[in-house]
């Protein structure tokens, strides 16, 4: 399958995310008529595009963010209780960083 098709496939289908908005990674499904057409995972080391068909064609980096906002977004729910506010994709929340857990353990006397 080419980029292409795999485009013409998604725009028709319905996409389904569940986003993290601490970790600012997101999990991607398209669907049309029942049916699960591809599913993709959207994170800070990796992006990645795969689909249900016979050969199981995989796009990967570039190709697959171009396919990321493809299709009718029919429900965007968060899988995170702490995160911001705000959903920033491929943005990890500080707190979650080296430098944010530094921080916290050096602060009001715990260091």
């Amino acid at each position: 399958m080419t980029l292409d098709e795999a485009k013409k496939i998604l725009s028709e289908c319905e996409r389904s995310e569940l986003v993290d908005h601490a970790f600012g990674d997101a999990e991607v499904d398209w669907n049309k008529d029942g049916k699960e057409i591809a599913a993709g995972y959207f994170g800070g080391t990796s992006e990645s595009v795969g689909f249900n068909d016979a050969d199981h064609t995989t796009f990967m980096d570039k190709e697959a963010r171009e396919l990321r906002q493809l299709g009718k977004l029919v429900a965007s729910e968060r899988n995170d209780e702490t995160g911001p506010d705000e959903y920033k994709e491929g943005t990890c929340m500080h707190a979650l960083t080296p430098a944010g857990v530094l921080e916290e353990l050096t602060e009001d006397g715990h260091d």
